[in-house]
């Protein structure tokens, strides 16, 4: 018996839509599993993809070390050398310095002027006192005054003060002038006009005594005491830091070379504030001839104010200067001095206790001899004093300065080979 035709054909439909399904549900979960797989295939794959990426270089990492490191080669080997520069002496805080030679020629003139200018002011002083007293003087104030002025022009003082010196030192002589022709007459204008010459003369004095006292002060320290501490002080500190940040940059325990010059501006600094540490003794040189001179220029301004008190004048403090001479003089060593300046002083009683001009100056003449002695051991101890100045201070001192400068450079071939070391570590 056949099968109707209408039959069949559902059965296929049937089949058909079976199969359709089957291919759909397998379509299906097999996006499903792909989907679950791909973290999965993700987490393998990332490793590999990550190996792929390019790494960078550790060079690269270290590529600001080498900058830094000539950076700070450039700044240390630049602050040694200004140490060294500066130690010389060559610049201070004012500009630029004279050579040690040239400072100790400037300190012997003025120490030279300081105690010629004590001379005229003596000697005008003695002419004046006689034309009061009625006498006629033979005193010679134009040598005295010109070896002053002359003295003081080589002393390389401030160009204001040395021109006002030098028109003080020629009022000082018009004064006196003044007053000698004015003595026979009107004996008080003529003791008002030398007590404005005087004025003047002391004036001048105190101005040359500065001068001597700042080139002695330069001879001893070298004038860049300051300046050399400040800028050796920064220059250790710096020196100093950069070796410990080499230390904790470069894992290295110490740069020798950089500890080298660090160790030369630190001495700069300490001996520009600490002169004496230098085996030279020119800090004694220097106060002996200061001494000298002072010793000499006391007992003439002492001498002076006896013919002051001749004259009457009431700033002459016979007593005060004779007794400020004396401890000069001691200070000074000359015992031939000493002695005689002590006969000096035992004779003020009988200037003081003179009656009249005429008898004070009598009372002055009594200790001329002795005075005289004085005087001429004191000048001759200063001459001796002076004369080796340059060889003996000036010389010195300009060898400590080419030593200072070649200290920084020392220190400066250091600091750059020390930090050019670490710098080859990185090439």
């Amino acid at each position: 018996m056949s099968t109707p035709a209408g039959a069949a054909h559902p059965a296929r439909a049937t089949a058909q839509g079976t199969a359709g399904q089957a291919t759909a549900t397998a379509a299906q979960t097999a996006t499903t599993q792909t989907a679950q797989n791909a973290p999965a295939q993700a987490n393998q794959n990332a490793p590999a993809a990550r190996a792929q990426q390019p790494q960078p270089d550790p060079g690269t990492q270290r590529s600001s070390t080498p900058r830094l490191l000539r950076v700070a080669r450039t700044a240390a080997t630049a602050a040694a050398l200004l140490t060294g520069v500066v130690a010389t002496g060559t610049f201070d805080t004012s500009g630029l310095n004279s050579t040690p030679n040239v400072i100790a020629n400037h300190w012997v003139a003025a120490e030279e002027a300081r105690v010629e200018i004590a001379e005229a002011d003596l000697v005008a002083a003695r002419a004046v006192a006689e034309a009061v007293a009625g006498e006629s003087t033979d005193a010679d104030i134009e040598t005295p005054l010109t070896a002053a002025a002359d003295a003081h022009a080589r002393s390389g003082g401030d160009a204001g003060r040395a021109g006002q010196v030098a028109g003080d030192l020629v009022r000082v002589g018009l004064l006196t002038g003044e007053a000698l022709a004015t003595a026979p007459d009107d004996a008080e204008a003529a003791t008002t006009t030398y007590a404005s010459a005087s004025a003047l003369a002391r004036t001048a004095a105190d101005t040359a005594q500065q001068v001597a006292a700042q080139h002695a002060t330069d001879l001893q320290t070298g004038s860049r005491s300051m300046l050399t501490a400040l800028v050796g002080l920064f220059s250790t500190a710096l020196l100093g830091g950069i070796l410990v940040w080499l230390a904790l940059r470069t894992r290295r325990i110490i740069n020798v070379p950089l500890l080298v010059a660090a160790a030369i501006t630190g001495w700069l600094s300490y001996v520009s504030v600490n002169p004496s540490a230098l085996p030279l003794d020119i800090d004694r040189r220097v106060d002996q001839v200061a001494t000298a001179a002072t010793a000499l220029q006391e007992v003439r301004e002492a001498r002076q104010a006896e013919y002051a008190t001749v004259l009457g004048l009431d700033d002459a403090d016979l007593e005060t200067a004779g007794m400020v001479a004396g401890d000069a003089v001691f200070q000074s060593g000359s015992r031939d001095a000493e002695a005689a300046w002590t006969q000096v002083v035992d004779g003020h009683e009988a200037v003081l206790a003179a009656d009249g001009p005429a008898a004070a100056l009598e009372a002055v003449r009594a200790t001329e001899t002795s005075f005289a002695q004085a005087e001429a051991a004191l000048q001759e101890l200063l001459d001796n004093r002076l004369a080796p100045a340059t060889s003996s201070i000036g010389t010195p001192a300009a060898i400590t300065s080419g030593v200072a400068l070649l200290l920084g450079l020392v220190a400066a071939v250091a600091a750059w080979t020390g930090l050019t070391q670490r710098l080859k570590d990185y090439r």
